[in-house]
Formats: structure tokens, C-alpha cells, sequence
């Protein structure tokens, strides 16, 4: 039995502070086949991770090699896939020579901006798709070689990854991930067992009906277990963005740049996700101080929403917790699970590079793009591969089992678009959420406040 069951949940005043894949990169560091063992890969963390602004130099130039330096983050799974991939490149290129630094999440978003302004940025660097788009716009990227991964590398990833890394028809980056947040819910079968659930929802009405009957109370009303967490920043987003596209509709306006969250696709998908917490009572983010995924592996979610990135940071975060299956989200209308994804990490290369070294770059992101090495970079980053050619592939699915669910709807997500400021996007989104929660606003004026403070946040960026 779990040490919280039969007690309350804490409350709190206010929204917790979103948990996010991007948090998860700054503090975890397992594998995808660690996640399958419930251990973590041996042999391959580095034993110490720098988190000072100097970061960490894994190698340093080579006399008579050419050398090539690359930047990440520190995340010491990815780091741990990166120091592989350049293990096998040097091995089969020994003329070739990677010096790779590593640093804070943080500092490498400042660092990246201050180092292409200085013109003293790294030859290679490994950046978030959300980040690149604005790179390219300012003309510091290489474009991709049109012979990349076998030729027509536009054709070899999911457009999902692509998108970010793509600028009037030209591509400026290779992804290696597949980043979404949905397809996938987290299920406890001893839970719903016990609520006399036997299979998991397979239908939106099957999933609300069983958010209810797994929330429970105490006699005083307070919340001991959450039917369906769903209320993070990313998910109620993502949500709502899928709930949209699956009615048909889309939230972008018809000049492609502005968001549209009048039309009727918009309204409804935005009152029926905000009647989960308003009407059917499955989650509620005054109910607990710690975020949906926490609150699932502690035994107190039934249910959680989260991309398949979070299992790895579960199964290492709670060793011990082993009720656990990861289900395929129920599609909200029709019988596709349409959604948006954010373009995630993968390589970009400095224009401003000698020729002999962007050549070189190109040769190594190359290398990496190939499936043997992709496969390998995807298991040792607990990441859903971006190529095309490993959907449904028999090693991943043999080291990680629970990639079925996402590898189900790939084919489905489309890039979420050009959101500007990513955090300011989905904070008006997520504030306005809780505006309909607290009952401060009906969904209809919350969804129509965040519309004006996203578009105004839009033309902000984009300036006179």
C-alpha cells in the first residue's frame, strides 16, 4: 500500500510551479533501456555533471586532427548519447576530432545568445526546435545539405520534428526527437482494478466516466486520490491544441501568425476540457502542490497525462513504484489522435564556420542521423526517435515496450507552429484555465482574454 493512501491531498494557494520536459532535462539522466530494467545503464554517466557557467569540457582540441567543437546541455542521459556518438564518429573517422562542452540548460540558452551575437559561438550545437526557428530568421544557421541522410532529408523525419528547424521551404537543423506530449496517459491497473475498471478508457467517454470514478474524497471532502491529473502546463495546452485539431479546426488564424480561439472548434474544445475540473471533478490544481506526473508515481493520481519522456523520469525518480502502464490517450472526436508537437532537440551548425569545418559538422550530424546511430542516441536519451525509418522499430520496442503507444500516433501530430514566446504562450493558457476553475471567468471570456494576450504577445515579437 502506498505510505499517501487514505490521506488528503495538500493543498495549496496557488498554481505549482509547471513541471515540464524542460525541467526534467535539467535533473535527469536515465536511458530507455534503463526505463524497460527499472536500472540505470552502467558504465555509461559521466561522474560528474558541471553546473557552474563554465560548463564542461569533455575534450579539447587535437594537433593535426580537424577539430569540430559542439555544445549541449547538461542532462546526463544526453550527454551520456552524445559522448557515444562521438566515440563511433572518431572511430570510423580518426582524421576527424569532436570537442565537446556541455552546460546548465539554462546557461547554454544564454550562453547560445551571447556567443552568436560575439560571433565566438561552437561549430555544432544542440539546440531545442523552439529555439532554432529564431536562429534561422537571423541568418546564423547552415542550411542542411540537400545529401543529408541518404539525400531529401525533408522526406526522412516526422514534419512534427521538422518544423522548428524548417524556414521558407529550407531546412536548418536535423532533429534526433520526436517531442510530444500527447498519445499517451499513465494508468495504475491496481487502482482501477479496484474501482472496478477491468480495462483501461478507450473512448473520451470511457476516460471522463473513469477520471470520476477513481477520485476520492474524504468525509470532509478533501481530495485522496486524483481520477485523471491532467492540469500541468504542458497538458492543458497540448490538450486543448489536440481537442481542436481533432474536432477539425485550428488554432491558428488565417494570416498563419495570429491564434484564433473564437472559432466554434476552439469554444468547444475549450469549455469540454475546462469541464473536467468545472463539471466531472477529475482533477483540480488546488488539490495538491506537487505536479500531475508526482502525484501518479506517489500513488495518489489513477491517471496522469504526460508525454512518454515521463516515464523515465518516473521510473527513476521512484524506483520502488511499480503499478504502472502507460495507455494510449483515447482520441477526444472521430477516432485519430490529432495533435501538435514541439519541435525537440537535434543538431544546428554555425554559417559563419570555415568551410572544412561546416563540411565536417554536416559529416558527423550525418552520422548521427543513420538509424544504427540514431537508435542507439534514442535509447541512451530516453527520447522518441525523429526518423521516420525507426517507427515501430523491433530494438526499441525490445528495450523500451512502452514506445508502442507513442509509436501509434506518430503519423498524426503536425508542428505546433511558430508560438514566439513559448513560456508566455502557455502561461496565458494555463492562467486562463485557472481563471475558469476558481470561477472567475466563464470559459468562453478566459479563452477569449488569453486570445488577445497571446496575439498581443505575437505582434510584440514581431515588432513595427
Amino acid at each position: 500500500m502506498s505510505p499517501h493512501a487514505g490521506r488528503s491531498l495538500r493543498p495549496i494557494r496557488a498554481a505549482a510551479e509547471p513541471f515540464s520536459r524542460r525541467r526534467f532535462l535539467s535533473r535527469v539522466g536515465v536511458g530507455l533501456s534503463a526505463v524497460a530494467g527499472s536500472t540505470l545503464w552502467s558504465g555509461c554517466m559521466p561522474s560528474s555533471v558541471g553546473n557552474d557557467e563554465a560548463g564542461v569540457a569533455v575534450s579539447k582540441p587535437i594537433d593535426g586532427k580537424l577539430n569540430v567543437s559542439w555544445w549541449s546541455h547538461n542532462n546526463p542521459s544526453f550527454v551520456a548519447a552524445n559522448t557515444e556518438m562521438i566515440k563511433r564518429f572518431e572511430a570510423e573517422n580518426p582524421d576527424l576530432h569532436v570537442v565537446y562542452q556541455y552546460f546548465p540548460y539554462d546557461v547554454l540558452a544564454r550562453k547560445l545568445q551571447a556567443a552568436y551575437r560575439a560571433e565566438n559561438v561552437a561549430d555544432i550545437q544542440q539546440m531545442f526546435g523552439t529555439w532554432v526557428t529564431e536562429y534561422a530568421e537571423n541568418s546564423l544557421l547552415d542550411e542542411v545539405p540537400a545529401t543529408l541522410a541518404g539525400g531529401d532529408p525533408m522526406q526522412k523525419f516526422w514534419p512534427a520534428s521538422l518544423g522548428a528547424y524548417t524556414l521558407e521551404g529550407k531546412l536548418y537543423g536535423v532533429p534526433h526527437e520526436y517531442n510530444l506530449e500527447n498519445g499517451g496517459i499513465l494508468y495504475n491497473p491496481k487502482l482501477a482494478r479496484a474501482a472496478g475498471i477491468q480495462e483501461p478508457p478507450s473512448t473520451w467517454d470511457e476516460l471522463v466516466e473513469a477520471g470520476q470514478r477513481l477520485t476520492k474524497h474524504d468525509s470532509k471532502g478533501r481530495a485522496t486520490q486524483i481520477g485523471y491529473a491532467f492540469t500541468g502546463n504542458d497538458s492543458i495546452t497540448f490538450t486543448f491544441l489536440s481537442m481542436i485539431l481533432q474536432l477539425g479546426g485550428d488554432y491558428w488564424d488565417s494570416d498563419g501568425t495570429h491564434v484564433n480561439f473564437h472559432s466554434p472548434q476552439a469554444q468547444k474544445a475549450w469549455t469540454d476540457e475546462t469541464e473536467l475540473v468545472t463539471r466531472y471533478k477529475v482533477d483540480n490544481t488546488t488539490w495538491y502542490s506537487g505536479d500531475p506526473y508526482t502525484m501518479f508515481f506517489r500513488g495518489q493520481a489513477a491517471m496522469a497525462h504526460q508525454g512518454p519522456w515521463v516515464v523515465a523520469s518516473g521510473q527513476a525518480d521512484f524506483p520502488d513504484f511499480k503499478d504502472i502502464s502507460y495507455i494510449a490517450e483515447p482520441p477526444y472526436a472521430g477516432d485519430t489522435l490529432k495533435f501538435a508537437a514541439e519541435s525537440g532537440w537535434g543538431e544546428v551548425v554555425n554559417v559563419k564556420a570555415d568551410k572544412e569545418v561546416r563540411d565536417a559538422a554536416w559529416k558527423f550530424v550525418d552520422f548521427m542521423a543513420r538509424p544504427d546511430n540514431a537508435r542507439i542516441w534514442n535509447l541512451k536519451s530516453a527520447t522518441v526517435p525523429a526518423l521516420k525509418e525507426l517507427q515501430d522499430d523491433e530494438q526499441l520496442l525490445k528495450d523500451a515496450p512502452y514506445l508502442k503507444v507513442p509509436f501509434g500516433v506518430l503519423p498524426h501530430g503536425q508542428w505546433v507552429g511558430n508560438v514566439k514566446d513559448r513560456d508566455e504562450f502557455w502561461t496565458f493558457l494555463h492562467d486562463a484555465f485557472i481563471s475558469v476553475e476558481l470561477g472567475q471567468q466563464d470559459p468562453i471570456a478566459a479563452i477569449t482574454e488569453a486570445e488577445k494576450q497571446i496575439n498581443l504577445m505575437i505582434d510584440e515579437k514581431i515588432g513595427p
